[in-house]
């Protein structure tokens, strides 16, 4: 066995190892066996800035300063929803998680699916048949 066909094979198989890895992972992540990657670790954060409370609406001095500090604190302050409220902040974290692991995932999917088919593209042997005729006529057209 040739060099070639040794380390098409252990790219084959390495390929395929890396598939199976990713394919399990990801299984075993969305059927809740196994825990996502904790890559964002946030808490929730206290509005420390101005609110309604603080300041006066009627002023637009006031307001225009507190759009310069904190533009996102009027829009909870005014009567719109605080997102924090609306859904829990661990949830938030898994959902991302979730995401980020998937897509990790993905990416070992599509690096053991380009190895494997450069390991079967090592294996498989290169056949190139020329017929002497085909050679010879298109030697005596490229002379004239």
């Amino acid at each position: 066995m040739t060099t070639e066909k040794i380390v098409g094979y252990s790219l084959l198989g390495l390929g395929i190892i890396f598939m199976f890895f990713a394919t399990f992972q990801i299984v075993l992540t969305f059927t809740g066996r196994v825990s996502p990657i904790q890559i964002i670790k946030s808490t929730p954060q206290k509005n420390n800035q101005n609110t309604a409370n603080n300041f006066d609406k009627s002023n637009p001095e006031e307001l225009l300063k507190q759009a310069q500090q904190d533009p996102l604190s009027l829009l909870s302050s005014g009567g719109g929803f605080d997102i924090s409220s609306i859904i829990d902040q661990k949830a938030i974290n898994n959902m991302l998680n979730l995401t980020v692991h998937y897509f990790i995932m993905q990416f070992l999917l599509s690096l053991g699916y380009k190895l494997a088919l450069l390991g079967v593209q090592m294996i498989r042997p290169l056949k190139i048949s020329i017929d002497k005729s085909q050679i010879t006529s298109l030697l005596e057209s490229n002379k004239t």
